[in-house]
């Protein structure tokens, strides 16, 4: 068994033409999908970026009772998934982008029997270049970074030149580096990682003219998490914001295109199962974003925005985390499938690595609290699933969620704002809180979510 683990961050699961986009450019990971089982109900765990990787790598919360994980690494006395897989005789890679989550001590490769880093994402400080003016294109206070942290992103990126020089296409290059050296291997698991498309959202320009040619306004690449009207963001550059995550997103698909063609050249394209899915999605300014740009799930009401670094929360307003950032993408395309399968069975990240262990033909662990996905693609009955669950342990957040496909129903077990309800039904803009209308069905989600977390629920009574 080869398995490829694809794992592309901040990818909305409406921004794919084989989710039913019209207006999205992504024909490489729709031919994908054309051959593959596409899972309609997949959720965000724990959010955001850190927590869902040790979601996907350990299948697990950070404690026993608890199901959510923080933003911390993998302890010494955690076992993650590549080890695993190791110690059962599989040759474990991976490849990266995502630095937030292996530089600056951060260790989410553990367990891998090697990695490679492509340096540079989101100001990591790979380099430094005195050339390079400082100088910002919009005021200081519609980026989302602080001046010397976005004068970081703008020395790393200052010498592209090629699609290459770009995060995702030089990470998937070198993906294909790899199976070139190494497609003779009998068993391994390639983890392909990429932050695109998550912010800033600077494709090359050909990308962007795509989906909004002869743009002349401002150019803003990385806003601040908030609600774009405060912040002073116009409609017209929302819609050239999502433009350029538009075309991040097609970006990202001609990588992926490149990493199919390799597999294809190599013989391996029928020999290999491929998993392909992101961590969260990102607010866009579209209708259901709530009029939210980034992914907030706390604002200051005296900015209306929180700036990424600034823990200052003065007058905090917290939001539920809605289907722009909770519904996000799973494929999976098994060895020699051809036909596709269109499986509703709610999936979440906790379910990959009993998913990927089993394909290798190795047993869970007995403490997951994921499960494997692989009888759902046999067409095998399983318990049905009736919730998906969400949790935020960051930054003074301790929000937990339940989702369907009808129903948000958001709670802060330490009191920060009162339980929220939303009706995706008849509320699409996913403003109105109906929890008092509903109390019984605010009551069942509430237990629902007691059963799955109980340590982080301890205490807080039902509504």
């Amino acid at each position: 068994m080869k398995v490829i683990f694809i794992l592309s961050d901040s990818f909305r699961q409406d921004h794919l033409g084989f989710y039913g986009n019209p207006r999205i450019h992504t024909p490489n990971l729709d031919r994908l999908a054309a051959g593959a089982n596409v899972f309609e109900q997949m959720y965000a765990g724990s959010f955001p970026t850190g927590p869902n990787r040790r979601d996907i790598l350990l299948s697990k919360g950070h404690a026993p009772g608890h199901a959510f994980n923080p933003w911390i690494n993998i302890r010494e006395d955690e076992t993650p998934l590549p080890r695993l897989l190791s110690d059962g005789g599989v040759h474990t890679m991976m490849i990266t982008d995502v630095a937030n989550g292996v530089v600056r001590g951060r260790n989410m490769f553990a367990g891998f029997n090697a990695y490679r880093v492509n340096r540079g994402q989101e100001g990591d400080a790979y380099w430094s270049d005195a050339s390079v003016p400082e100088e910002l294109p919009v005021p200081p206070e519609l980026i989302r970074y602080r001046p010397a942290h976005y004068q970081q992103v703008r020395v790393n990126r200052a010498h592209r030149r090629h699609e290459d020089d770009y995060f995702a296409p030089g990470t998937f290059r070198m993906a294909c580096e790899w199976l070139e050296r190494n497609w003779k291997r009998d068993r391994f698991f390639l983890w392909v990682e990429t932050f695109d498309p998550h912010e800033p959202w600077d494709p090359p320009e050909w990308y962007v003219h795509r989906y909004d040619p002869g743009y002349r306004g401002r150019v803003i690449e990385c806003p601040p998490y908030g609600f774009y009207r405060k912040l002073g963001i116009t409609r017209r550059e929302v819609r050239h914001l999502q433009a350029r995550y538009c075309g991040e997103c097609t970006m990202v698909d001609t990588a992926v295109g490149r990493l199919l063609a390799t597999l294809e050249k190599l013989d391996l394209l029928e020999e290999v199962a491929i998993c392909f899915t992101s961590d969260h999605g990102i607010y866009a300014g579209y209708a259901g974003d709530a009029g939210c740009v980034g992914k907030p799930w706390v604002v200051n009401d005296n900015r209306g925005f929180l700036i990424a670094g600034d823990g200052r929360l003065t007058s905090p307003t917290w939001l539920p985390l809605r289907t722009g950032t909770m519904r996000i993408p799973l494929v999976i395309k098994l060895p020699g499938q051809r036909r596709p399968r269109r499986i509703q069975r709610i999936a979440q990240p906790w379910d990959l690595a009993p998913t990927i262990l089993r394909l290798f033909g190795l047993k869970p662990p007995s403490d997951y609290q994921g499960r494997s996905l692989l009888p759902a693609l046999g067409r095998r009955r399983l318990p049905p699933r009736l919730h998906a669950f969400n949790g935020c342990l960051h930054r003074q957040t301790q929000l937990r969620q339940v989702m369907t496909r009808r129903w948000i129903y958001s709670f802060w077990p330490s009191g920060q704002a009162r339980p929220f309800l939303i009706d995706l039904k008849n509320d699409p803009t996913q403003t109105k809180n109906v929890a008092a209308s509903h109390p019984d069905l605010c009551r069942r989600l509430h237990a629902a979510l007691a059963r799955w977390d109980p340590g982080g629920m301890e205490g807080s009574d039902n509504p």
